[in-house]
């Protein structure tokens, strides 16, 4: 008859369990990944900039790295030259 007496029932109130405790996952903030934070950065550091810097910006993102790379190889050469 004294078995589990004192151990509190699922559900119950101060139990831990039940709707309260989905309720507490749910309203929990999602953690943002690496690469949405730099995402969100990289927006907003944009957002700040004026119309002619985001122009610069996305003209020198244009050209890729190796065609830059190639480039500073030829003007070596001819510096060296």
């Amino acid at each position: 008859p004294g078995l589990g007496a004192g151990a509190p029932k699922a559900g119950a109130a101060g139990g831990g369990g039940g709707m309260a405790a989905l309720l507490a996952k749910i309203d929990k903030p999602k953690k943002m990944s690496t690469m949405e934070k730099s995402q969100l950065d990289w927006r907003k550091f944009k957002s700040a900039q004026s119309e002619e810097e985001v122009e610069a910006m996305n003209k020198f993102a244009k050209d890729g790295y190796l065609e830059k790379q190639a480039f500073k190889a030829r003007m070596d050469e001819r510096q060296a030259a």
